[in-house]
């Protein structure tokens, strides 16, 4: 029996999926318990089952899914077999979720108002009739609407009701997800999922939606399962943390636990993946291979191929969970008593300072190794020049929204320019500008030479541009063809320009694409439905670099992937750079990468540049006070520092509407008051 202050317990859930070649096992004898109150993490790499098992509770599963076994225990109650009826009735009030992908949650043709709207009356918990008199009264309109602004404003949006009647595309990623979380905050559940709720969000914002979605579960007594592949946001909220890998729970304990006492191999290499751990001129570690195929398990424990500790027995016979402590459990044979002896191979990686952002080691920086490494071979090239690039968006006749506003920079051959930024403030709108998607309202940007912002100049040079500039999207899901074949995607590019490949065929092209960024050439044959958040991404950015760019910009193109897949693209855009001299306009949030990658960063707040600087001189000395809240807002794999450090007060600080950039530094500019 579950304890009265337990919300939900899982027992032994097993889920499978019938397709055509076969049963797929996407969860396997994963059990736990959440009590009222807490945070539950739920970590893993792209395809583990995370957000399968989540679906699985809420019984959100495709027609071809069930649960072999296994039990489901809400508030106490099995609801395992519960009929659709019977967990419509569940749905929103006990359980809800915010899903991964909000552009594919919020219907496009609806407003954002009336969407949560709607949700606020369906599940509305009101003033019931008297006796004999039917359901509960209607919530009236002008309690709906008082409502959705309540909502609206919880969630951090800005002006809510002049933005109640616009669409989801008229929002960023950022504040998009932060509508579905209001959708999802209607009904006051008992129980949220949240299953990647920060992937789209910049660190402030994140580190903004971490706390408020905690102040509302201590404010309600909300209990919580987040899923995510960020480590500093799982050091942050959670209270527990479960490891999962191929569909089995792994390792389960107390966030303190977990971080700082790891027993399972697979969590020993996914801390080790994190940027933020990386040694002075060495690659990211990557946990070597690949997931198992779950429709093949292998024998054994399905981590041992992988497994640079794995022990004999491990090829033939799956380890139970051994109990380290009353909370603390993990599923590997090296804690049985007869096997050796091992140190985990996170003794020594380092500690974090107080500010979150600076490491133990001292490094030259990045930029300084590969100037030295190129001096005199690519000179100060300039590849891509924007010169006072100015973008807005018109709303009806009379409303325009300034999106970028008088921005400068350039890019030189070989070079990795970052650009970071809240959700919103322009960045996008700066690539789209680049890649020709958006016609800027004022301002050049000169490409080789070649003014894109010139229709003549375009259609002159239109192969030159097509072939040799790539754009990877946030959203890979909504950027790929739904009803293509994987082979067929990545193909499309070179059949279009009729690019003649090293490897005799498209295909055979295709397959080298896939394994370059870490993909079994077996997901050719699938369809992007099929595949995780992660796997998408990757035939995205495969898609990109089959046409072997000048430049590739990269728009979030690392903000899905879990952190083990995350250090195998940073390494490979890292190798591509070095190799092959690409140069990338590279947009992120996670400021770990974007130190660890870029050459220099340029800092945007609200359609502004605010502070450039090449990146070791950002990090260390930053000058603009924006700069400094948002690296003071890095997220940490330390659940001591993380929970004790207060987010930044942005609504004190004033932020100049018109200035220049002035030099103060070499190479160091900073945006004055004009």
């Amino acid at each position: 029996m579950s304890t009265i202050e337990e919300l939900l317990e899982i027992r032994n859930l097993s889920v499978s999926f019938d397709t055509p070649a076969g049963e797929v096992k996407a969860v396997r004898s994963a059990s736990f318990s959440l009590k009222k109150g807490e945070i539950l993490a739920i970590v893993g790499e792209s395809g583990c089952g995370k957000s399968v098992l989540c679906k699985s509770i809420m019984k959100l599963l495709p027609g071809n899914a069930r649960i072999k076994e296994g039990r489901i225990l809400a508030n106490g109650t099995d609801v395992t077999r519960y009929r659709e009826r019977d967990m419509r009735k569940l749905r929103g009030n006990f359980f809800s979720m915010i899903f991964q992908d909000p552009m594919t949650t919020l219907n496009p043709t609806i407003p954002v108002g009336e969407q949560i709207a709607e949700a606020v009356a369906v599940h509305y918990k009101g003033q019931k009739r008297g006796k004999g008199q039917g359901k509960n009264l209607p919530m009236k309109k002008e309690d709906i609407y008082r409502r959705v602004i309540e909502l609206m404003e919880l969630v951090g949006i800005k002006q809510p009701k002049e933005r109640y009647e616009l669409y989801p595309y008229h929002f960023s990623g950022g504040m998009r997800q932060r509508l579905v979380m209001a959708i999802a905050l209607a009904g006051e559940p008992q129980i949220l999922f949240a299953d990647e709720p920060t992937t789209a969000l910049d660190v402030t914002i994140q580190t903004q939606i971490l706390d408020l979605l905690c102040e509302i579960q201590r404010k309600l007594g909300m209990a919580a399962i987040l899923v995510s592949h960020d480590l500093g946001v799982v050091a942050r909220a959670a209270d527990r943390v479960a490891v999962m890998y191929a569909g089995k729970i792994v390792e389960i304990g107390r966030a303190e636990e977990i971080f700082y006492d790891p027993r399972h191999p697979y969590t020993w290499g996914l801390m080790r993946s994190l940027p933020i751990f990386a040694r002075p001129d060495e690659e990211l570690y990557t946990i070597p291979g690949m997931p198992p195929n779950l429709l093949k398990m292998p024998r054994g424990d399905a981590f041992a191929c992988r497994n640079e500790f794995a022990l004999a027995i491990d090829y033939k016979e799956e380890p139970p969970m051994f109990q380290i402590s009353d909370t603390h459990y993990a599923a590997t044979w090296l804690l049985d008593m007869r096997s050796p002896k091992v140190e985990s191979p996170l003794t020594g990686l380092g500690t974090f300072a107080p500010n979150g952002y600076r490491q133990i080691y001292i490094r030259k920086s990045l930029s300084e190794q590969r100037t030295a490494g190129k001096e005199g071979e690519n000179g100060d090239k300039v590849i891509l020049d924007v010169q006072h690039l100015t973008h807005q968006f018109k709303l009806g006749k009379k409303t325009v929204i300034p999106a970028v506003n008088d921005i400068s920079f350039q890019i030189r051959k070989g070079e990795v320019f970052g650009l970071v930024g809240e959700s919103g403030c322009g960045k996008s709108t700066v690539a789209r500008c680049v890649m020709n998607i958006y016609r800027p309202a004022g301002g050049k940007i000169l490409y080789q030479g070649i003014n894109i912002c010139d229709k003549e100049q375009v259609k002159a040079n239109r192969r030159l541009l097509e072939a040799s500039r790539q754009l990877i999207f946030q959203d890979a899901a909504s950027s790929l063809n739904q009803r293509m074949k994987v082979s067929r995607i990545i193909e499309e590019p070179m059949r279009i320009h009729h690019i003649k490949t090293p490897r005799g065929s498209y295909h055979k092209e295709a397959e080298f694409q896939m394994k370059y960024v870490g993909m079994d050439a077996s997901y050719l044959s699938k369809y992007p439905p099929e595949l995780s958040g992660g796997m998408r991404q990757r035939v995205a950015i495969a898609r990109a670099l089959s046409m072997e760019p000048e430049l590739l910009v990269a728009d979030e193109p690392i903000a899905s992937l879990d952190v083990s897949i995350q250090a195998q693209i940073i390494n490979l855009f890292k190798h591509l750079q070095k190799e092959h001299g690409f140069t990338f306009l590279f947009i992120a949030h996670d400021l770990s990468v974007v130190r660890y990658l870029c050459d220099r960063v340029g800092v945007m707040y609200q359609g502004r540049l605010v502070e450039e600087a090449k990146t070791e001189d950002l990090f260390k000395t930053p000058v603009h006070p924006y700069t400094k809240a948002l690296l003071s807002a890095i997220p940490i794999p330390d659940p001591r520092l993380e929970k004790d450090r207060k987010s930044p007060d942005f609504d004190e600080i004033k932020w100049p509407e018109k200035g220049e950039m002035v030099e103060v530094g070499p190479m160091h500019f900073v945006l004055k008051n004009a």
